[in-house]
């Protein structure tokens, strides 16, 4: 069986580090590939698990041999999704899946035009702020420029094949599942 790609995205604090867990969690062919990022470790985060994280220097190298299919400043930090992982996970039959910003899904949807996409949503602004500032891990200022950039990313989500509400965990894991499935059976 050939590998999928897919897309994921949504504004920060939507839940796609926990749609995915749980998603993978059903699905063993599902396998995030672990992007690159220059932003510093949130507790309880590994290395090569969650992020790939290296210093602006290396990651700026990197970008300019090409080991990358996109990157973007997101922020005040670097991110990018690794080609040489991205692929390999492809050859092993599996469902790759890009969880990245708007700005890294829109240039890696031009790039890989079979990639499945896929944007989630918040079920309000209300609920999004409730997440970001649940976390804990971010000060005012970064709340208030996530929130600020979470309006811009969400009028973006029309660019994508296909939206998903996260107001219901398991829900939006069974649709964005479902959305998959469909997608392989037509393939």
């Amino acid at each position: 069986m050939k590998g999928m790609l897919v897309i994921l995205s949504g504004p920060s604090g939507v839940g796609k580090d926990t749609v995915l867990a749980s998603w993978s969690r059903a699905e063993p062919r599902v396998v995030r590939v672990v992007a690159y990022s220059t932003r510093a470790m949130r507790p309880g985060e590994v290395d090569g698990v969650d992020y790939h994280f290296v210093d602006r220097p290396t990651f700026l190298r990197m970008a300019e041999e090409g080991a990358f299919l996109e990157h973007k400043e997101v922020h005040g930090n670097l991110y990018a999704t690794p080609k040489k992982d991205m692929e390999a996970l492809l050859e092993q039959g599996k469902i790759a899946v890009l969880k990245i910003d708007v700005q890294g899904a829109l240039t890696a949807m031009a790039l890989r035009p079979d990639a499945v996409s896929i944007f989630l949503l918040p079920p309000s602004m209300e609920v999004l702020e409730q997440r970001i500032r649940g976390r804990g891990a971010d000060d005012e200022a970064t709340i208030q420029r996530r929130l600020k950039n979470a309006k811009t990313e969400l009028s973006f989500a029309d660019r994508y094949q296909h939206r998903v509400v996260n107001d219901d965990l398991a829900r939006a894991v069974g649709e964005v599942a479902s959305i998959v499935a469909t997608t392989e059976e037509r393939a």
